[in-house]
């Protein structure tokens, strides 16, 4: 009964949901870029293969040669015969060897550079002592701490999607790394080992959840639904509040225009915001109802803080916006690219003084004296 109160405009509104651009990223450029390194890797394996397996078969053809009596007419033409094969499978020896070469040298060039490279930003946050900062993208996490950024080492480079940082580890949905052992696609995993392990919670091998967000302390959990699966009946906007073994569906009356961030309070039960391309709306009741806490405006990026305001992005600027609307205050932002955005913000959970975001353009930007200034640690996409 509960699905039949929804209102024409709110399915809408759910069906319109962009959520290529939750992702803040184009799949189809990552999965192309993921063929493309596996059929070097691949390529190169088989080189090396197939010229092993012709030298092997040019030393026998050798010992076989040795072994023949000149002198006798028969075996001195078998000699020739193998002598010319020995001849021949050298020439096509090189072959192989030659692509071994140049597949070596084109994966070695990827590599040679030992800085941290960002292929897209699929969302940012800091660990509970607010020491790193996490920044799934697409090739695995990478990890910021003392000003030095490093490739996650602990487990494998997997493609999380509607990444969540808590106090005890993270949540994600997403897609496995190639090689591994794991299915695709996530549904929801959890880990509490920053990545070393991940322990599957819902929708395995069903769904990947470009729009989720998860309370920092309350775990509460929230999801756009693309599609209809196992555990939900149609399309929508779902939350659960026991680590996915019930799902219940929100209402979402109140909110207006496309979706494109969201985010929950790290610490109060229920309440969960939603950025739209018409503004930033606010929940009291787990998404069923909404009001707008900012109008008439595109916002690219939200998230709580931990002094109980929302931090919002618009295009060219920052806001603090308090959860009752009262008080609002621009937050001191450097000057981004032209056509550039915020797409993730968060404020460091031990330090508030402390904020990081992210932009469209992958570039990452970090405060410590509450905007006064910054300092890029990622250039569009490279680590500085």
């Amino acid at each position: 009964m509960r699905q039949l109160q929804y209102s024409l405009g709110t399915l809408l509104t759910l069906l319109s949901i962009p959520f290529t651009a939750l992702a803040h990223g184009t799949e189809k450029e990552h999965q192309q870029e993921l063929l493309m390194n596996t059929m070097l890797k691949n390529g190169l394996i088989a080189s090396i293969i197939l010229l092993v397996g012709l030298i092997a078969v040019w030393y026998f053809v050798n010992k076989k040669m040795n072994t023949l009596y000149v002198k006798k007419k028969e075996e001195n033409s078998k000699r020739n015969k193998l002598n010319k094969l020995s001849k021949i499978v050298l020439i096509i020896s090189v072959i192989p060897l030659l692509a071994a070469i140049i597949l070596g040298f084109i994966l070695k060039n990827q590599n040679a550079d030992d800085s941290v490279t960002f292929m897209h930003i699929h969302g940012l946050d800091y660990t509970s002592d607010g020491q790193e900062i996490y920044v799934p993208a697409h090739d695995g996490l990478k990890i910021y701490a003392d000003g030095v950024w490093s490739d996650h080492t602990e487990g494998e480079p997997h493609d999380y999607m509607g990444f969540s940082m808590v106090e005890d580890g993270f949540y994600s949905s997403g897609h496995p790394a190639p090689g591994s052992k794991m299915a695709d696609p996530f549904g929801i995993v959890k880990s509490t080992d920053k990545g070393k392990t991940l322990e599957v919670l819902d929708l395995y091998e069903e769904i990947d959840f470009h729009g989720m967000t998860v309370g920092y302390n309350t775990k509460d959990i929230y999801v756009f639904n693309p599609s209809p699966n196992s555990r939900m009946d149609q399309p929508g906007f779902y939350f659960s509040t026991d680590e996915t073994k019930t799902w219940n569906q929100s209402k979402l009356e109140g909110l207006v225009g496309k979706a494109s961030t969201l985010a929950t309070h790290p610490t109060e039960e229920g309440i969960v915001a939603i950025g739209t391309d018409a503004g930033v709306f606010i929940s009291q009741d787990y998404g069923d109802s909404f009001e707008p806490l900012l109008e008439n405006v595109n916002v690219t990026a939200v998230s709580f803080d931990h002094n109980n305001s929302l931090l919002v992005a618009v295009p060219g600027k920052g806001l603090s916006i308090s959860l009752d609307g009262t008080n609002q205050t621009d937050l001191n932002i450097p000057q981004l690219d032209n056509g550039d955005a915020i797409a993730y913000v968060r404020q460091n959970p031990k330090d508030v003084n402390e904020f990081v975001f992210a932009t469209f353009n992958k570039d990452i930007f970090l405060t410590k004296d509450s905007g006064e200034t910054w300092t890029k640690i990622v250039d569009q996409g490279i680590a500085k």
